[in-house]
């Protein structure tokens, strides 16, 4: 009986929120959006992923109704989403470490040096699995399998030994289909609380939306700044709301501007 009750407390906070959610005061929050998974759906490449006209649209007019307090906080190289969105709208790539206004890395050289000597083989074992795909992102790399299933237990084996091979400044970041090695360094909780410390983020709530392992940093710090995570997808990722995938997420937010 008491698991019942449990049960339906909680039921009832979800609820809660998520009416909280559908009204959140544009002037008192901040916006911190993922892009693959989050505002665009994924696809078997990256570079094949696109972003409705809806969603670019409305991105921007969030951004407009908050005063520029919306961002992007992404695995991705900057200059690979930049192309899909208004040149206003700040991104931060590479999970926070490509952070706008960033110096230049000095070890990026030796970061992008060290990578290097990895990719032959890996170019060459992902052309025997037809799908896989092997990202080159400087100073890091990723192996992706969503389009080549069957090669998963392979691809995480020549991950983990790219890892050995590196040593302890690198580290494996899993997530849907893909394995990535990049540096130790910053995530996206350090990214969003970067941003949180300038205007126009400071003295807002942050609400955050992700939809893998990788976006964890980001919805914990959002709470802890007294904010809310938005969880999109299949994984049970820890979060105040749980959203299908980007396409509720874009319904939410046209449904939103309009109200």
């Amino acid at each position: 009986m008491r698991c019942c009750v449990r049960r339906w407390k909680r039921t009832e906070i979800l609820r809660d929120i998520f009416k909280d959610f559908g009204s959140l005061d544009l002037d008192q929050h901040a916006f911190f959006f993922d892009f693959d998974g989050t505002l665009a759906e994924i696809a078997p490449r990256p570079q094949d992923v696109s972003l409705g006209f809806g969603i670019r649209r409305d991105i921007l007019r969030l951004s407009e109704r908050t005063n520029g307090a919306v961002a992007i906080i992404t695995g991705r190289n900057r200059d690979e989403i930049t192309p899909h969105l208004d040149a206003t709208i700040p991104i931060a790539g590479l999970h926070g470490v490509d952070f706008p206004g960033n110096a230049a890395d000095p070890d990026l050289a030796e970061k992008v040096a060290a990578i290097r000597p990895l990719l032959p083989a890996l170019t060459d074992l992902v052309a025997t699995y037809p799908g896989a795909v092997l990202e080159d992102k400087g100073q890091g790399l990723a192996l992706h399998w969503r389009g080549a299933p069957s090669s998963e237990a392979v691809m995480l084996a020549a991950a983990n030994q790219s890892l050995a091979l590196l040593g302890a400044n690198w580290r494996l970041q899993l997530g849907k289909s893909v394995a990535e090695i990049r540096p130790v360094g910053d995530d996206k909780g350090v990214a969003l609380r970067r941003f949180m410390a300038q205007p126009p983020f400071a003295d807002r709530r942050p609400i955050a939306f992700g939809d893998d392992l990788n976006d964890l940093p980001m919805l914990e710090a959002a709470r802890e700044s007294g904010g809310m995570a938005v969880a999109l997808g299949e994984r049970d990722l820890p979060a105040d709301i749980h959203l299908s995938g980007p396409a509720e997420l874009a319904d939410w937010l046209e449904r939103r501007l309009e109200a």
